[in-house]
């Protein structure tokens, strides 16, 4: 399979994984456009979201909520977070493959982070962050992680 994400969901390709289960992972962006940028992705190859079952993309957007909160908990995207969604060619989707991005922001980044942005609209992207700082990051998104869709205070309350 050509398909990089598809790749990296069989393990073929390297990735700062955050968070992975059976539906869905999440993983460092090697081009980020800032520190903690994460991308969370189905494991079933699929270009838009709508192609998949309701319960994986709701459970994808559980994911994507918690994924968020602990982004935040780690120290990226406390002033801010562009949430991301590129669904289909024609919002400049270069892989074809359903994902989400979590993109930290912080004041005063917008000239660099505004030339990061026009470089991944052009597919150019600019250059690769080294998969050591990734996966130092996802170390400390994934220790933040905390399954959002578990209570934890027990039904009836104890």
């Amino acid at each position: 399979m050509n398909c990089i994400f598809c790749q990296i969901v069989a393990g073929t390709l390297p990735a700062a994984v955050v968070y992975r289960d059976e539906h869905c992972m999440a993983f460092m962006d090697v081009h980020p456009l800032g520190a903690g940028h994460v991308l969370l992705i189905p494991q079933s190859h699929v270009e838009k979201l709508e192609q998949l079952p309701g319960f994986v993309r709701q459970h994808l957007y559980q994911v994507f909520d918690g994924l968020l909160a602990a982004q935040r908990r780690a120290g990226y995207g406390v002033e801010g977070t562009h949430l991301l969604v590129n669904d289909g060619r024609a919002t400049n989707q270069h892989i074809p493959h359903a994902h989400l991005h979590l993109i930290p922001r912080k004041r005063g980044d917008g000239l660099g982070f505004a030339g990061r942005l026009l470089l991944h609209f052009t597919g150019v992207f600019g250059r690769r962050a080294k998969l050591e700082v990734l996966q130092q990051q996802a170390a400390g998104i994934a220790e933040q992680v905390r399954v959002p869709w578990v209570s934890e205070t027990p039904i009836g309350g104890r």
